[in-house]
């Protein structure tokens, strides 16, 4: 019975709780175990979201499928402040220590050769946890981007616990009527020209830009602190999807 069970299950779902200590960087993300009691996003409700520091993300992967195998190969990420983007950014490379799919390489550009002589997962991790601290997160889809790192996260007993706004759901509550809601969807509606797509740090910007644009909207309609914000979209997922 457990054979079969273990055949059902993820590879790693039985060790996905335990610490990890032979992976390479798993040492230095220690320090990172406590965000969970850190981040709570009502600290933060009755702030401007212009005042508000805001880390917009995106990750470049292997596949979609974390439980599978797959791995993030590149991480980007901007900082929004005061209704523009600042100059500081996060990007790197991550190697997977596999090779990376054909079909991923012709998307992103990333390739093999490229990851090679890249830092391990727990060191850009590292990294990354520094940059975004206590910030806001925004992205698109990035529902998808969290839970992917917080998989590979799991077996050191960190996670990212940071509130996040998805621009895909901000652009079904604002925009009910249009159909479609992929990025390249709203970058055309926006006139926005896509340089960059499908890289990390370039998909982080352009969605940078389209939460600017929606950020425009929400003040148009009276929405302008973080409990608001959340509150718009709660009913909008209740009324609207």
């Amino acid at each position: 019975m457990v054979e079969v069970i273990k055949r059902i299950l993820p590879h790693n779902w039985f060790n996905k709780g335990q610490f990890a200590p032979d992976h390479p960087g798993a040492k230095n993300i220690e320090k990172f175990r406590g965000l969970v009691k850190k981040n709570d996003y009502r600290e933060k409700d009755d702030l401007h979201l212009r005042e508000m520091k805001i880390i917009v993300l995106d990750t470049e992967t292997t596949g979609l499928k974390p439980h599978s195998g797959d791995e993030v190969i590149s991480v980007g990420a901007c900082l929004l402040e005061n209704g523009e983007i600042l100059p500081e950014h996060f990007h790197k490379l991550v190697n997977p220590f596999k090779p990376i799919p054909r079909f991923i390489t012709e998307l992103t550009g990333i390739c093999d050769d490229m990851v090679s002589g890249a830092e391990d997962f727990c060191t850009v991790m590292c990294d990354f946890l520094e940059f975004l601290k206590d910030s806001i997160i925004v992205g698109h889809s990035i529902d998808f981007d969290i839970n992917f790192l917080n998989y590979k996260l799991k077996p050191f007993n960190v996670r990212i616990n940071n509130y996040a706004i998805d621009t895909g759901m901000l652009s079904k509550a604002l925009n009910p009527q249009i159909k479609l809601h992929t990025l390249d969807s709203i970058l055309v509606s926006m006139d926005i020209n896509p340089d960059g797509r499908h890289t990390s740090l370039g998909d982080a910007l352009l969605t940078a830009d389209v939460f600017l644009n929606f950020q425009k909207q929400l003040e148009d309609l009276g929405i302008k602190t973080l409990s608001d914000l959340r509150y718009y979209i709660k009913k909008a997922i209740l009324y609207k999807f």
